[in-house]
């Protein structure tokens, strides 16, 4: 954790952070998995999607998958423990170590937000194609011990076989109406972004430290190449190079320079900070040494191999 210990608000920062890291994480899997799919059709994937439905009721959807024969709803959840699927009221129950805690269940979520999109479909596009939709769990330390009856549940790997198979259905629209709807999501689509966090929670930048941080809140030392050790508990640091630029665009702003990306992670080499950059999904803007880069939160940071 980058917070000072001594600040005020760290233990729910903390709390909060690992939720949108674990969640981000998720997603990453699920899109990665939608990339793996044979798709045998145009298709189009559309992450983190938010439209205003009607004036009282706002769409969120995790990832959205736009075909001529079918549109896919895929509602995400990055869930431990056991989990039970209540009806008659709907609610999600997660047990972890005997402790349970009570959600919203997504069940309700994924139906409410298909009847929404369908509305939206025939009052803003005038296109109707099937709506399919699925909870996908992709962290696999997670039991279920009562499903949800109205919605397919999906772990990670069965995602392409899933989508797969809703491949097979024949083609609804054309190609110029396939387009249409996709160029209507993106201009109706405007995701609400809760980063970066220090201007959320009014955090001082003098209580964020820099360079690379373990995960005990140690400070990390380069050993080798790809290498970084914590100083304080003495472990390897996993991929400390991307956890540490997460962490600058999620809680410090939008965009980075060369010089203080260099700053921040403490690396005084301009070829490796330049290759990073370029390993990242940015928008530069400027000329060479005034290049500033910029984030768009709908996107993974990091670009794939």
């Amino acid at each position: 954790m980058r917070l000072f210990p001594t600040f005020l608000k760290t233990v729910d920062l903390q709390k909060e952070w690992d939720n949108i890291l674990a969640g981000y994480n998720g997603e990453c899997r699920v899109d990665q998995l939608i990339q793996e799919t044979h798709f045998t059709l145009p298709f189009q994937t559309l992450p983190n999607v938010e439209i205003q439905a009607s004036p009282n009721r706002l769409i969120q959807i995790d990832s959205l998958i736009i075909t001529s024969s079918y549109i896919c709803i895929l509602e995400v959840k990055h869930l431990r423990g056991t989990l039970k699927f209540l009806e008659n009221p709907y609610q999600l129950i997660q047990t972890i170590d005997g402790k349970s805690t009570t959600y919203v269940c997504p069940q309700q979520q994924i139906l409410r937000t298909v009847d929404s999109f369908e509305y939206w479909l025939q009052h803003q596009v005038g296109i109707q194609l099937p709506i399919f939709k699925a909870i996908v769990l992709p962290n696999k330390r997670t039991h279920i011990e009562i499903p949800p009856t109205q919605i397919k549940l999906l772990g990670p790997k069965e995602v392409p076989l899933y989508l797969q198979e809703l491949n097979k259905r024949p083609t609804v629209i054309s190609t110029s109406q396939f387009q249409h709807i996709i160029n209507k999501i993106k201009s109706s689509n405007k995701p609400y972004n809760a980063f970066p966090l220090i201007k959320k929670h009014s955090i001082p930048l003098d209580q964020l430290k820099t360079g690379i941080i373990c995960s005990c809140g140690g400070q990390g030392r380069r050993y080798s190449q790809r290498t970084w050790k914590c100083q304080t508990c003495g472990k390897n640091i996993d991929n400390a190079i991307k956890l540490a630029m997460l962490d600058w665009f999620w809680l410090f702003k939008s965009s980075i320079t060369h010089k203080e990306c260099s700053q921040y992670l403490q690396i005084d080499n301009k070829n490796r900070i330049t290759n990073l950059l370029k390993q990242m999904n940015l928008t530069p803007t400027g000329h060479t040494r005034s290049r500033t880069y910029h984030y768009d939160y709908r996107k993974p940071l990091f670009k794939e191999n």
